[in-house]
C-alpha cells in the first residue's frame, strides 16, 4: 500500500504501525438527518493501556481532533516528520487523506472514490451490529450502546463496543470506516491491538463560534496527488 510506504520512511516501523492504526480508526465520518446539518468539533482523548514500550507510547498521540459540517468530516493526527488528515465525503461517498510531510516539504493527496471502498468492503463479510438498551452520557450527549462484530479471513470473530449518539451523526458517512452501517456517531470505542488497547472518548464537543465552510473538506490546490508510482520514486519499496 502507498500509506505504508510512506510511513516507513518517517521513523520506527513499530511505532508507525501504531500511529497508521491509530489514523486510519480515528477518520470516522458523521451524519445527520436533522433538518439543520450538524456543525461542530469532537474532541477525543486517546488512552493506552497494556504492555506498551515507554518509546512507542511516547511517540503517539493521546488527543484528536473530528470537524464535521453536514456531510463532510475531517480528522487530523500528527506525528513527527508529518501530519496527515482524513476527509470523508458524504456526499458522493468518497475518502481523501492528506500528507502534509514536513520533513521533506511535500504535499500529496490520496482520493478513493466509492466504487474503490466498494470493492475493498466486499473483501470482508458484512458486519454484524447489535443495538443495546444501555446508555451512558458522554461529553453532555445521551449515547446508546452497541456490539459491533466483525469476522476475518479465518472465519475468527471480534467484538468492538461502541457508543454512539445519533444526535451528532448517523450512518451515511460511517460508509467505508471502522464502523460502516452504524446508525450513528461513534463518541466511545476500543481498539484491541497485539500490545492492548487504545480507547477513544469523546471529552469535548464545541458548536459554539465553530467557522466551518465546505471547501475546507476539499482538496487543497497546493497538494498532488501521490499515485503508487510517484510513492516508489519519492519513499522506495516494491
Amino acid at each position: 500500500m502507498i500509506f505504508y510506504v510512506f510511513l516507513s520512511q518517517i521513523q520506527d516501523m513499530k511505532n508507525l504501525v501504531l500511529i497508521l492504526v491509530i489514523v486510519l480508526f480515528v477518520g470516522f465520518p458523521t451524519h445527520v438527518d436533522a433538518q439543520k446539518p450538524f456543525k461542530g468539533i469532537v474532541t477525543y482523548t486517546i488512552s493506552y493501556d497494556g504492555t506498551w514500550d515507554a518509546a512507542t507510547l511516547s511517540q503517539q498521540p493521546t488527543e484528536s481532533k473530528m470537524k464535521i459540517l453536514g456531510k463532510y468530516s475531517k480528522s487530523e493526527i500528527i506525528t513527527p516528520g508529518a501530519t496527515i488528515e482524513n476527509i470523508t465525503n458524504g456526499k458522493d461517498s468518497s475518502q481523501i487523506v492528506l500528507l502534509d510531510i514536513s520533513m521533506i516539504g511535500e504535499k500529496y493527496y490520496m482520493l478513493t472514490k466509492k466504487d474503490k471502498i466498494l470493492d475493498k468492503l466486499s473483501e470482508s463479510k458484512e458486519p454484524e451490529i447489535k443495538y443495546l438498551e444501555e446508555t451512558k452520557v458522554i461529553a453532555g450527549y445521551s449515547c446508546h450502546k452497541a456490539e459491533y462484530v466483525t469476522e476475518d479471513e479465518y472465519g475468527d470473530k471480534e467484538t468492538t463496543v461502541v457508543y454512539y449518539s445519533t444526535e451528532i451523526g448517523g450512518p451515511e458517512l460511517n460508509f467505508g470506516g471502522q464502523f460502516t452501517g452504524l446508525k450513528g456517531f461513534p463518541m466511545e470505542y476500543v481498539i484491541e491491538t497485539d500490545e492492548g488497547k487504545i480507547t477513544f472518548a469523546a471529552t469535548n464537543v464545541q458548536v459554539k463560534k465553530v467557522k466551518l465552510k465546505e471547501t475546507d473538506f476539499y482538496i487543497p490546490t497546493d497538494y498532488q496527488e501521490l499515485t503508487e508510482e510517484k510513492a516508489k520514486e519519492l519513499f522506495g519499496g516494491e
